[in-house]
């Protein structure tokens, strides 16, 4: 498991996540608010096409970066973050958050974590 093709996976998925928000943002805000009138719905939709293009933004940046070990930590934290996130909406809030969305939150953070401890390990020859 080595850190460029992770990144490049990371990249790759964050990039079809990015595009899949941004063509089914409708279908996606009807089921996760389904209780949204009209300019409620328009506003959820405009949130999700911003954070498609942000996805997007992170997936190249991720494919940029693939072979620079110091971006491991600001990854890590990051999606942890994303993923607490998701998991508050999902368990206090009660928002219908996708669990294929949320699995991917934790499993990057999860990898970059086992990266950065690895990139900490002193490196025996």
């Amino acid at each position: 498991m080595n850190q460029k093709n992770i990144f490049t996976v990371i990249g790759v998925i964050l990039v079809l996540q990015g595009i899949a928000f941004y063509l089914m943002g409708d279908k996606m805000s009807s089921q996760t608010f389904p209780n949204l009138d009209e300019a409620g719905r328009s506003a959820s939709i405009n949130l999700l096409q911003v954070i498609s293009v942000m996805s997007i933004l992170i997936g190249l940046i991720s494919f940029a970066v693939r072979y620079s070990p110091q971006v491991l930590w600001a990854f890590t934290i990051g999606f942890a973050l994303f993923g607490l996130n998701s998991l508050k909406h999902m368990f206090i809030n009660h928002i219908n958050v996708p669990v294929i969305a949320l699995v991917i939150q934790i499993g990057i953070a999860l990898v970059c974590a086992y990266l950065w401890f690895q990139n900490k390990k002193p490196q025996t020859s």
